[in-house]
């Protein structure tokens, strides 16, 4: 006689995902909101908590410590030029043309006209003559100069013109008076007695030649 079969159960098919839901069952509701705005409310939390960092203020540049200024180095006084003490600032040497000097002689020119202005202490000026002369002829006696329009005497030659400011120079210089000297002193003298260099323009004279050359080596013309 057969062996009666043992009903089978109806198997229900379970698959790897049904087991893995049933093993972790439904996820509770806890009330925790998504991770992404957790971690935007703990930022905050922390932000609320936590004081907030700032860098110190940077002082202002008039509160910095300033180096002590230096105290400015007093003026040095100015260095004399090599001759200076020496010098006579009474007498003055001037180049002129020979032409020049015949007419001063002569009292036809009664001014003599320069672009610059010699020092009030002026009173002599030793004329040195240029080529062909060469040499120290007359020294002329002088006083304070004059502007245009202040000579007001069309007797001497040029003085009209320069007081119609048509003339380069800007100043007279009055001939008050005349010496010859009776030995001219030419280029070499001046250098080897006196060593003075012919003079450009005007230079000062020496005491050495004011006091040498006085009025015996000279004769006066008026």
């Amino acid at each position: 006689m057969p062996a009666e079969r043992t009903p089978r159960a109806n198997l229900k098919q379970t698959t790897l995902f049904s087991f893995a839901t049933k093993r972790a069952g439904p996820t509770p509701s806890t009330g925790i909101k998504p991770s992404g705005t957790s971690a935007a409310h703990a930022s905050d939390d922390s932000d609320a908590s936590s004081p907030v960092r700032q860098k110190p203020a940077r002082p202002p540049m008039d509160n910095k410590l300033k180096s002590p200024a230096r105290p400015k180095p007093k003026p040095k006084p100015k260095a004399k030029k090599a001759g200076d003490e020496d010098r006579a600032e009474t007498d003055v040497l001037l180049s002129i043309k020979p032409e020049f000097t015949k007419l001063i002689s002569e009292r036809k020119k009664n001014h003599e006209y320069r672009k610059y202005k010699l020092k009030e202490s002026v009173e002599r000026l030793w004329l040195y003559e240029t080529a062909p002369t060469s040499a120290i002829t007359y020294v002329m006696e002088t006083s304070t100069p004059k502007v245009p329009g202040e000579v007001n005497d069309p007797s001497g030659i040029g003085n009209d013109d320069f007081d119609k400011g048509l003339k380069q120079s800007k100043y007279g210089y009055p001939v008050t008076g005349l010496f010859r000297l009776k030995r001219p002193l030419t280029t070499a003298q001046l250098k080897d007695r006196f060593d003075i260099a012919v003079p450009q323009g005007w230079r000062y004279a020496t005491r050495k030649l004011v006091e040498e050359v006085g009025s015996d080596a000279m004769e006066r013309v008026f």
